[in-house]
């Protein structure tokens, strides 16, 4: 079975319960229109068992049944890496200052790791639920390129992963955030100043 988890268990129980009524339902008064909806509802039960959609493998979706922090049985893994031509010490300086963390509007980010120009780590709650938790490694770039940044994320998405494909598709999910993160740090300490869209055209006709 393939590690590469992309449904939640919550997800998996849908589709087990789905998949079961669909081919009890066929099975009543078989024909051709039932036949169908019977071999889907054992995909269903199939994506169910394997724990994973193939049409969500190309959005980068994967679940973590282990996660680090004993509040939570599973999380969505959300991991992006950047090259900032910077020191390391001063690009570990800029993420040090809670307010710059990855998502950090969307909880209040507590440092639980800090290894100074190496790694930081941070778990963010809202009132006292925790939304996400994540960490930052610092590295030092070949031929003296500047720093090699990675970022992992892991939260529990509203909606499973079926929530967690809707938010990418319409460019709120935490992977485009993180992402938008990395390159406006990137901006800020490279250039003095954040990416922007004002003055582009919109693509509307």
């Amino acid at each position: 079975m393939s590690r590469k988890l992309n449904l939640m268990r919550a997800d998996r129980l849908g589709y087990l319960a789905g998949g079961i009524a669909l081919i009890v339902w066929a099975l009543r008064r078989p024909t051709l229109r039932r036949a169908a909806a019977a071999g889907f509802g054992g995909w269903l039960l199939y994506q169910a068992y394997t724990g994973s959609n193939p049409m969500f493998r190309p959005l980068g979706i994967r679940v973590n049944r282990q996660p680090a922090d004993a509040e939570v049985a599973e999380t969505l893994v959300v991991e992006e890496a950047i090259t900032i031509s910077r020191p390391r010490a001063e690009v570990y300086a800029f993420w040090r200052r809670a307010e710059n963390l990855p998502l950090a509007p969307d909880g209040d980010p507590e440092i639980t790791r800090d290894a100074a120009g190496e790694e930081l780590a941070w778990r963010a709650t809202r009132g006292e639920k925790l939304v996400h938790f994540g960490s930052l490694t610092f590295r030092d770039a070949p031929g003296g390129r500047g720093t090699m940044v990675a970022a992992r994320l892991e939260y529990v998405p509203a909606g499973g992963s079926l929530g967690a494909v809707l938010a990418r598709v319409t460019g709120r999910s935490p992977h485009r955030m993180v992402a938008d993160n990395l390159r406006r740090a990137r901006a800020l300490l490279e250039a003095g100043e954040t990416p922007t869209t004002q003055g582009q055209p919109s693509g509307r006709r």
